[in-house]
Parts: C-alpha cells; structure tokens; sequence
C-alpha cells in the first residue's frame, strides 16, 4: 500500500531534521545540539519539532536508530556476501567497528564531551538499537543459513552486538582483532550447538 501524502511529507520532514541534526552534531558535538537551532535550520517550529520527537533525548534516540540502521545495511551485506558463517560474522562485525569509527557522528556521540548524555542511549537505555541490531544480524543469518537454530542465532547475534557495542564505546586494541575474536565465540558456539 503506496503512503499517503501526509506520511510521504511528514516522513521526509523528519529525514530534514535528522540531516540537520546531525551535521549539528558533527560540527560541534552533542552539547551544541539545541531544538530551536535544528528548528530554524529546517523551517519548522519549535513545537513541532517536540511533536514529532519529545524532546532532546527523543531526538537524540531517532538520530542514534538512524546511524545504526544506515551502518547495518553494510554489516548485512559483509554477513550474507561470505561464503560461510565465520567468515561471514567475522566480516560483519568488522563492518560495524570500522562504520563506528569513521561515523562523524558516532565519533562525536562517543568520544565528545557530551559522552556521558548519550551513552545510556547505546548502553543501559539502549534496548531499541540493541533490538533492532539483533534482529537485522539474526534474520540476515536465517536468510543466508536457513539451517541455524532461530533460538541459538538471536542468542549469538544478540551477545555479538553487545560485545562490538562494547569495543566500540572502549576499544581495548585492533578492530580487526576484536572482530576475529568476537566471531569465534560466536560461530564457535553455533557450531557447537548445531553440529
């Protein structure tokens, strides 16, 4: 069914707001981040910009699903583009450490001053994005190994999206390292639960 002409207007108005915040963001880092700023940027009120996303934190929460949804689609396709599990999920989560670190935005989010107000978005009130993550990564597996145990795959993808979370917000060495590391607990215990 084709969206109708407010959901088409009110869907591209809230990409402007989005681009708008987060070229904010990018320039000037989480605490330059003012409502009334994207508001004028966009041509919007104020009180509409509330409408559409509550407040700060609401924005914040869309801008944080829409990075994580743009940098997924390229750990789908380093997932599914493989032509086995470990390699797959090795490469997926490479994608996603590399994405982290030349995001502008998430580079801002995560190591600007402002770190302390958005982490709880990507950690401990991060359910949505960690959610969304799990879910992408579980059902791109199914399509490329339909065999996998539904159960032991959201498990895994789920505990792989923490852990590269985690190297993301401290990084404790090589991206590529961590990748190799993450996918062999996780194909390591698929393998075993499967074979």
């Amino acid at each position: 069914m084709a969206a109708t002409f407010t959901e088409r207007v009110r869907s591209q108005l809230r990409d402007e707001v989005l681009d708008a915040a987060s070229a904010v963001v990018s320039a000037g880092g989480w605490a330059s981040l003012r409502m009334q700023t994207v508001a004028d940027q966009v041509g919007i009120s104020r009180r509409t910009l509330y409408y559409e996303f509550g407040n700060k934190t609401g924005l914040a929460e869309a801008l944080i699903l829409r990075i994580t949804e743009r940098f997924l689609d390229g750990v789908e396709a380093a997932l599914t583009s493989a032509d086995d599990l470990a390699t797959g999920w090795e490469a997926a989560v490479l994608s996603a450490l590399r994405a982290a670190e030349v995001d502008p935005v998430l580079s801002a989010v995560l190591t600007g001053a402002a770190r302390e107000d958005f982490l709880p978005l990507l950690t401990s009130e991060g359910t949505q994005v960690i959610d969304y993550a799990t879910t992408r990564m579980a059902n791109a597996t199914f399509t490329r190994w339909p065999d996998r145990s539904q159960r032991d795959t959201k498990l895994v993808a789920e505990a792989t999206v923490r852990l590269a979370l985690s190297h993301i917000v401290r990084p404790s060495g090589d991206i590529a390292q961590a990748a190799r590391d993450i996918a062999e607990l996780a194909t390591g215990y698929l393998s075993r639960v499967t074979g």
